[in-house]
Formats: structure tokens, C-alpha cells, sequence
């Protein structure tokens, strides 16, 4: 039995039920709509009521992506392109494009309205820029069947979603930009007013994102305009705690300047002249490095109070739990951000890079005989410490410090830290390839077929998903206990139950777990090791004490 004829605010919601027998009784609401077109007039304005509608509207076919470049390169990376996107490869393209973009999908298998299930509002990655929210790797299908009622959002992105310019602020009472979160607050907003129709608790919402999905809900859980709804956040493959801080308004409305001016266009150009404009105008076939300046959120006092992140964290999200945590292969030593850790490292580069990183702490934790390598581990070896954080950007140890902060500020809400450093299994004909798993490592977004078990495994292989991928009994086991470890997390705030090992906190005892080829739960940090990777942190001048 589903839940049936869903009625919502605007009117009355018809899904489409699973076909699998191992789901049954789980429904999939597709397309659904939260706000008005953001095309034409509405283009750069907070996102606007739509229309309430009469009788029964099926819910069956996901809405448009964002505006975004095309992008087709995704098509052709690996491992992206094999393991996320061969239906689009297959298709010759990615789905379709249009400014109005604000719809959401809802996946419950609840069979009633009284249920009150947890619920689990999803950010996609890509930046800021790219991706969509029903990627084929975000399937939340088991999520549903473990109890939660799973919303995948879809906002405005890049120029459409972050633009700043003086005439802009002057029409909206001094603020512009952040147009993409205030689609996430819309988003929100809907999901508390409905959510309770297809099952959902709006008292019980988990907002979580990968990548840059983690900047969307990071800057959402730390909103004052989220009033309090947000109760825990999942934030995969970045904190984004601390860091550069963002813009303030006077920057981002030079910026979005510079960019007009970038494409050829008039920055004083009106507004009307500029929503007239076609939207392939503000952008070329790939996210270039202006495109990715203008498409940043900004510290307008409004939707966002601080530029520092963290200071919007521990006043707006201070009582909401937190699970947090990396991956291992994402980056290397280098100083800086760069996914995948960039061209392989020496033995050489292995202890010049180590001492860029650590400084005086390089000689001081006589590091060339405690931690040292050969040429053929030098490249996995600064990865691995990198991913517990020998990096300038994340890192494990920063995710504990997070966790051992709140507790020493007396803040309400628990941290839940770990590393996934699983290395999804390949095929031998794979090895020396852009896929190759020795090389590529736990790679970045990698885990995701882990934490919502969207990976399908078949006996003879020919029915996985992704098929180029030869899953092992572990790896679904793994996704079965990760997924687990999130639903359980939903529901209580403590991923912690029942035939699963032991997650330590993230508190004064500065616990994680390692989610690998064995799942291994770490506390203290008394070690070595432990004692270098916390001092190195400490260095952060950005880094709250």
C-alpha cells in the first residue's frame, strides 16, 4: 500500500509508486513545484508563490536542470562519466535547461499523512554552478525504505543564482545576490508547510549536500531565515566551517560588474534590459574562472549576517547535530584546493610538500623519519594524510576540532565525524586508465553510493549499477551500514544502533570513524600523529579558538 493522492497548500499531488518488489509501497513525487518561474521578470528576484492548481497533478517526470553550461566534458571524465552519467552518455546529452527550475522531488513510503517520518532535505553538488537533483547516484530509494521521507531540491545556479549588482541592490532594499539560497529557504519554507502529507515530520528535518552542496546546506543550517526548523546537518566532502570568507556586498556587486563586463556587457546596463536578455549570453560551453567568482554567495546581513561562516554556524545552526567527513584520494599535500590531489606525487614531492604544509612542525614531529615513504606509496601516503588533515583545506582533524569546539562553547548539538576511505572495486583491464582504482583511490563523491545504497549488485554483474562497476558482498554490506548509520542519524541525531559498530563522538574525546574495508571507530587523540595533525590545525589563523 502507498500513500496515494497527496494533498498540499496549492493543491492536490499524484506519484508514481516503485516497481522494484524490494520498495514496494514507496512513492516517487517528481517535478513537484515550490515556487513560480524564476524565468523573464522574475529573473534575480527572490523567489516568487506559485499558483494553486485544481484537481489531481501527476507527479511523474523530473523538471528541468538549472541554467548551467552545458558542460558536456562531464560526459567524457571519468570516472563520472561511467559511473554517474551513461544514461546521458547513451542519450548523447544531458537533460534539458530552463530558468524555471524551482521544483523538488519527495520519495516516502509512508501510507498515510499521520506518520510522522524523519525527513531528509538533499543539496546536489557541482559547486554552485553545475549538477541537478536527481542524479542517478542520489537514488533515495533505500533511504525511504529505512524510514525517511528524502526531498532532492533543485535551485538556481552560477550567474542565475548568485549575481550581484548595484542596480539590482538598489530595486531590492539594498541587498542582492544569494538568490540560489534563498531558493533553499523557499525550498524550506514548502517542505515545513507540506511535508507532513507524504508522511514527513516537519519538527524533524535533516538538511544535508556533497561538495557543493555542503556550501548550500552550510549556509542554510546558518541562516537566521531557516528559524530554527533545520534540526541536523550532513555535510560530505567539505564542513565548510571555516575558510575563505565570503564576500561582502560592496565585492560581490564589483564582481558581478566585472562580469558583465566580461561578456561584452554594459554593467550599468538596466534591468529590464538585462532579464531580457537570452540566458546562453551569460555564459560560455564551460564555467569559466569568472563564472565561478560571480557564482558565490555573499554576506548581505540578511540571509547570511556574517562573512565568516562559523560565526553564522554557532549563532544560527549552535543545537543542530552534525555528521561531517572527506574522502580518501580527494586531495593531496598541496597547499590550496584541488579534488582528486592533482598529478601524482613523488618521493621528492612527497617531503617538500610536507614541509610547505607543516612549517616548523616538519623538523619540530622529525617527520622525514617518523612518517616516510617510498616511490611507491609517496603519492597514496599524502593523500591518506592529507584526508586526516596535513592539507589547507579540511580534513578529518578539522571536522573532530568542529565537534570538540561545540562541546567546549556548551553548544546543544552533537558532531559526528569520519573518513571514507573505501576504494570502489574496477575491473583489471581498468588498470592504468582514468579509472583506475589504485589511482583514483576513494574518490571524490565516491561515497555517495555508499551513504544512500544506491549501488545494485547482480550475481552475474550484468544488472549492477553502475554496470561498469564489480561490487563485492562489502561493498553492499558497507552502503547497507553507512545508509544505516544516516537514517539512524535522521531520526535521533546519533547514527549509532543496532548491529552496527560504534561511532564514537566527536566531543571532548575527539572520536571518528574510518568507513573503509572495515569500518573502524577512532577515539582520543593522544597520538603522534594526532598531536601533529592538531597543532598544524591550530596554525589556521582563520580557525576559531
Amino acid at each position: 500500500m502507498s500513500i496515494g493522492i497527496v494533498q498540499t497548500k496549492y493543491g492536490k499531488l499524484a506519484g508514481v509508486e516503485a516497481t522494484d518488489p524490494k520498495y514496494a509501497g514507496i512513492t516517487y513525487f517528481k517535478g513537484v513545484r515550490y515556487a513560480a518561474s524564476a524565468a523573464g521578470e522574475n529573473r534575480w528576484k527572490a523567489p516568487q508563490d506559485q499558483e494553486p492548481w485544481e484537481g489531481v497533478k501527476l507527479a511523474d517526470t523530473y523538471a528541468a536542470r538549472a541554467m548551467q553550461p552545458e558542460m558536456m566534458g562531464v560526459l567524457t571524465d571519468e570516472p563520472y562519466a561511467s559511473d554517474f552519467y551513461q544514461e546521458y552518455v547513451d542519450a548523447g546529452g544531458m537533460p534539458p535547461r530552463s530558468e524555471d527550475c524551482l521544483f523538488l522531488n519527495i520519495t516516502t513510503g509512508a501510507q498515510s499523512a499521520d506518520e510522522k517520518r524523519p525527513v531528509f532535505i538533499w543539496f546536489h553538488g557541482g559547486g554552485l554552478g553545475g549538477g541537478h537533483s536527481f542524479e542517478p547516484e542520489f537514488d533515495n530509494s533505500e533511504l525511504a525504505r529505512k524510514g525517511i521521507v528524502v526531498v532532492t531540491v533543485g535551485q538556481r545556479l552560477n550567474v542565475f543564482g548568485y549575481l550581484a549588482l548595484p542596480q539590482l541592490s538598489a530595486e531590492q532594499g539594498g541587498i542582492s545576490g544569494n538568490y540560489g539560497l534563498m531558493d533553499e529557504i523557499k525550498a524550506l519554507d514548502w517542505v515545513y508547510e507540506n511535508i507532513a502529507a507524504f508522511g514527513g515530520d516537519p519538527e524533524n528535518i535533516t538538511i544535508g549536500g556533497q561538495s557543493g552542496g555542503t556550501a548550500k546546506s552550510g549556509a542554510l543550517a546558518g541562516s537566521p531565515m531557516q528559524k530554527g526548523r533545520v534540526k541536523r546537518v550532513i555535510n560530505q566532502s567539505n564542513l565548510n566551517w571555516v575558510g575563505r570568507n565570503m564576500n561582502t556586498m560592496a565585492e560581490a556587486e564589483e564582481l558581478g560588474k566585472k562580469f558583465l563586463e566580461a561578456k561584452g556587457l554594459d554593467p550599468n546596463m538596466s534591468l529590464e534590459e538585462l532579464r531580457a536578455l537570452p540566458a546562453d549570453v551569460f555564459y560560455g560551453k564551460n564555467l569559466g574562472p569568472m563564472d565561478m567568482a560571480v557564482g558565490a554567495m555573499v554576506a548581505d546581513g540578511v540571509y547570511i549576517k556574517y562573512a565568516e561562516n562559523y560565526k553564522n554556524i554557532d549563532e544560527f545552526a549552535c543545537d543542530c547535530d552534525y555528521i561531517s567527513g572527506g574522502n580518501y584520494g580527494e586531495m593531496s599535500m598541496r597547499k590550496g584546493f584541488g579534488l582528486g590531489g592533482g598529478e601524482p606525487i613523488n618521493e621528492t614531492t612527497y617531503y617538500q610538500l610536507a614541509k610547505e604544509q607543516l612549517g616548523e612542525l616538519y623538523e619540530k614531529y622529525d617527520f622525514e623519519k617518523n612518517y616516510p615513504c617510498t616511490p611507491e606509496n609517496a603519492d597514496k601516503l599524502s593523500r591518506w594524510y592529507a584526508a586526516l588533515g596535513m592539507t589547507s583545506f579540511g580534513g578529518t582533524i578539522n571536522n573532530r576540532y568542529f565537534g570538540a569546539y561545540r562541546k567546549a562553547k556548551g553548544m546543544k548539538g552533537k558532531t559526528w565525524s569520519f573518513l571514507f576511505s573505501r576504494v570502489a572495486p574496477s575491473r583489471p583491464e581498468e588498470a592504468g586508465t582514468a579509472r583506475d582504482a589504485d589511482a583514483l583511490l576513494a574518490w571524490h563523491s565516491s561515497e555517495l553510493f555508499y551513504t544512500f545504497a544506491s549501488l545494485r549488485r547482480s550475481e552475474d554483474g550484468k544488472s549492477n549499477f553502475p554496470l561498469v562497476r564489480p561490487w563485492t558482498e562489502w561493498d553492499v554490506e558497507l552502503a547497507d551500514k553507512v545508509s544505516s548509520y544516516w537514517a539512524n542519524f535522521m531520526k535521533t541525531g546519533d547514527p549509532n544502533g543496532e548491529g552496527l559498530p560504534v561511532w564514537p563522538e566527536s566531543d571532548e574525546n575527539w572520536g571518528w570513524i574510518d568507513l573503509g574495508d572495515e569500518i573502524t571507530p577512532h577515539e582520543g587523540k593522544d597520538s603522534e600523529l594526532d598531536q601533529l595533525l592538531y597543532e598544524h590545525l591550530m596554525s589556521r589563523t582563520e580557525l576559531p579558538k
